[in-house]
């Protein structure tokens, strides 16, 4: 705020101390009536005290006036206002790199990162599933998939057929209630739920759809829904979400979508050489390295090669990078479960019936547990951190035990990016310029106010 007064040319310490110092209201005169406790008086609005004083009142409503047009001007308070780095890193919680040894990733839209084609593909694929294998009528192989309607961190309410965004206290949005593409008005919601707050016992009832996978789901689950309510269809909504899923679950499990991507990876694929680069400077720094993902080995390996070969040493292997590669951990239940791991022989695609008693460099393992994986390793917790993009699949686990954990959020780059815009920056700074003058100046001015 300081920076904001100096670009506008008003020092509001100095003239707050003339005017606190210098006036003293009286309760029981007059709105004109100012008893001065410097030696003057203000009397049926005519000023009876020495010339320099009523040079310093007017001077402070010329100052008020130019401030006010300064404001109304903006563009130089914009200059002082500092933008974010939509590339940046932002923390929660204080950190210190010295004391973190080793670093964990999760393999998809972490380490990978995929373009607006893969949405398209699992959803096409999951339409295609529900009309072919459960029968769903053959008009939804008319839906098409649209990227601007599916955000993070919906919750779809099972029991009413309502997507919702919940702000942090629990509450549906304003905006942010749709019965399949429809959006709801305030009034639909509070009729329908009573009010906008969602309690405890109704949260049962919701399922949440949290990683960039669910952008496709929730976008096919709204189009049925509004399909079926156009055509005055009685449905339940909780079996819409059941098949929905259970399609979305089958398109990843049997392995469509890796195949599609790995017999096309320069349509779904995006090259960051970055990624290599900041692999290679935490070997080089003497930190330990591991992958941890659900994704089956085959479709790991194809997309690692695909996205560093142009970045890594003939010859070289992007495994060499890591000192533990995992795959199919089934997470989040690798978490909480003692499930043993097993290790998986690349050339034969079979798991070995030896116990694991060691996570070696150059060996691929499936399955685990974080109990066995904490007691193989020996890594203490808090020299640990993970990256990953699902807040509950890949985050809350690892911080129950003790490790650091580091969210990869795609969408903060674009509100970032909004947030340093022009008009965003306008709009934010014609808020608090007319908050201060309400507030700071204003209250001032009605002391000198004739």
């Amino acid at each position: 705020m300081a920076a904001l007064r100096r670009s506008l040319g008003v020092f509001l310490p100095a003239s707050n101390h003339f005017l606190k110092s210098s006036l003293v209201a009286n309760s029981n005169a007059n709105p004109c009536h100012l008893a001065p406790s410097r030696g003057f008086k203000l009397d049926g609005c005519n000023i009876d005290a020495d010339s320099g004083s009523h040079d310093e009142i007017t001077k402070i409503r010329n100052e008020f006036e130019e401030a006010k047009k300064n404001f109304l001007n903006i563009p130089a308070a914009l200059n002082e206002m500092p933008t974010m780095n939509p590339e940046g890193i932002y923390v929660n919680k204080n950190l210190k790199l010295d004391d973190l040894q080793v670093y964990g990733f999760d393999y998809d839209y972490t380490l990978s990162h995929y373009s607006e084609h893969l949405q398209v593909l699992i959803y096409d694929l999951a339409k295609k599933h529900l009309v072919h294998e459960m029968k769903y009528p053959d008009s939804c192989l008319q839906f098409e998939y649209d990227s601007k309607f599916p955000v993070r961190g919906l919750y779809y309410d099972r029991q009413k057929g309502c997507l919702l965004k919940l702000d942090f206290f629990g509450s549906i949005e304003t905006d942010g209630c749709f019965h399949g593409r429809r959006k709801l008005t305030l009034d639909e919601i509070k009729e329908l739920y009573g009010t906008r707050h969602i309690g405890r016992n109704h949260q049962r009832g919701l399922v949440a759809l949290m990683d960039f996978f669910c952008f496709s789901e929730a976008c096919l689950i709204a189009d049925i829904i509004q399909h079926f309510t156009d055509a005055k269809l009685d449905f339940d909504a909780s079996y819409v979400y059941e098949d929905v899923n259970h399609a979305i679950q089958h398109v990843h499990r049997s392995g469509l979508v890796h195949r599609q991507i790995l017999a096309e990876p320069h349509k779904f694929l995006v090259k960051n050489e970055r990624v290599v680069q900041f692999l290679q400077k935490l070997k080089e720094k003497g930190k330990k390295l591991f992958l941890l993902t659900n994704s089956p080995f085959y479709f790991v390996d194809g997309g690692m090669h695909y996205m560093l070969e142009d970045y890594i040493g003939k010859g070289s292997s992007w495994r060499e990078l890591f000192d533990v590669v995992i795959a199919q951990a089934n997470k989040p239940t690798f978490y909480n479960s003692e499930y043993p791991f097993r290790c998986y022989d690349i050339e034969k695609d079979t798991l070995a019936f030896t116990p694991v008693d060691k996570l070696l460099p150059n060996e691929v393992y499936y399955h685990g547990s974080l109990k066995s994986f904490l007691q193989i390793t020996k890594w203490k917790g808090p020299e640990v951190i993970y990256f990953g993009d699902h807040l509950f699949s890949d985050l809350r686990g690892p911080a129950k035990a003790g490790w650091r954990t580091a969210a990869i959020i795609h969408e903060l780059e674009d509100e970032i990016k909004i947030q340093n815009s022009e008009s965003y920056r306008f709009q934010q700074v014609h808020l608090i310029s007319s908050i201060w003058i309400d507030t700071v100046l204003a209250p001032d001015l009605l002391l000198i106010s004739i």
